[in-house]
């Protein structure tokens, strides 16, 4: 729902190949300049399948400049609109393109006969494999906007995704919701993506330069779209003194001098004398098992903190752990 969300796109294919397939274009809605509202409000029903944006309180409401003066979304409709698009992204992972297509508004119908859609869906699932993530990154909303094509509240969700044989993916979905309530229905989906065998070819005919330059032209279109942060490096060895997360747990605990705690679920034990902090994950986090050691250090008069983590989840849910713990160190 910002300006580029309804410019014509032309990709020509890199040397000869397809880089670009997006869903037919479905819908004819574009909307204006975002503003933003914060308020308080109780978090909606756990997402399944995508992670959305964090819930927290205050929670941030984007609400378009030209949506009806004053109104925000109820609790109801958030909630909605998150069942309505996990509903449908497990639809199309899935394959089950009837269940998919019942999702649509009858201004999709009426664009793309199911035909049509089954074989998008089919065609792409075949070419991208399983889904590993997807994330919403963005959800914005707007109420009787002046250029929607029908009055009613809209919701633009931008999200990014990987898939067994696509890591380059991002797009968006509007859903709308008639005045008189109910369920939102899919007005349009967009999405751009660059797979992996493409990918390889791009990079060996050209380079990963070329390759990136490909990838932020596509990604272009995809409005709020922030390139994911780069692998960090691996250490091959353990550097928290321990093999594995479980042998540091039971070798902090047959310490006596070892103090344990635990914060939102993290088991902390603290060595006092050692000026050592371990903090180990739980179950819940997407890096479990993991632990992070950090020990206060004196050098050249001055005092600093040392981290050192040990992970054995994913490469991205370790990386993303290191760099949350990166946040919390001193400026």
């Amino acid at each position: 729902m910002t300006p580029g969300r309804c410019r014509n796109k032309t990709l020509q294919p890199l040397s000869g190949t397809e880089h670009y397939r997006p869903m037919p274009r479905i819908g004819r809605v574009c909307f204006a300049s975002v503003v933003t509202a914060l308020i308080l409000a109780p978090s909606a029903v756990p997402a399944v399948g995508a992670t959305w944006p964090s819930e927290t309180t205050p929670r941030q409401i984007n609400v378009t400049a030209d949506s009806a003066s004053g109104w925000l979304p109820t609790d109801a409709q958030l909630a909605a609109v998150r069942k309505t698009a996990d509903g449908f992204f497990a639809a199309e992972d899935d394959g089950r393109s009837a269940d998919a297509y019942g999702y649509l508004a009858d201004l999709d119908r009426q664009d793309q006969p199911f035909p049509v859609f089954a074989d998008v869906i089919r065609r792409f699932n075949l070419q991208a494999g399983a889904v590993k993530e997807r994330r919403v990154t963005t959800v914005t909303w707007t109420k009787n906007p002046a250029q929607a094509p029908v009055p009613g509240v809209y919701a633009a969700l931008d999200f990014v995704a990987r898939f067994a044989d696509v890591d380059r993916y991002c797009g968006f979905l509007i859903l709308y919701q008639p005045p008189s309530g109910g369920v939102f229905r899919v007005m349009r989906e967009e999405r751009d993506f660059i797979d992996n065998l493409t990918a390889k070819q791009i990079a060996q005919q050209h380079s990963e330069a070329y390759l990136d330059n490909a990838w932020a032209q596509a990604s272009a279109y995809c409005p709020n779209y922030i390139a994911p942060p780069t692998s960090l490096p691996e250490q091959r060895e353990s550097t928290v003194g321990y093999p594995t997360v479980a042998a540091a747990l039971a070798g902090l605990h047959a310490r006596s001098a070892v103090e344990f705690s635990s914060h939102n679920g993290w088991t902390i034990a603290t060595d006092n004398a050692a000026l050592t902090m371990w903090s180990f994950a739980p179950a819940s986090d997407p890096a479990y098992p993991a632990v992070v050691k950090r020990q206060v250090t004196h050098d050249g008069g001055g005092t600093d903190i040392k981290t050192n983590v040990l992970c054995e989840a994913s490469k991205q849910a370790c990386d993303t752990l290191v760099r949350r713990f990166e946040q919390l160190a001193p400026k």
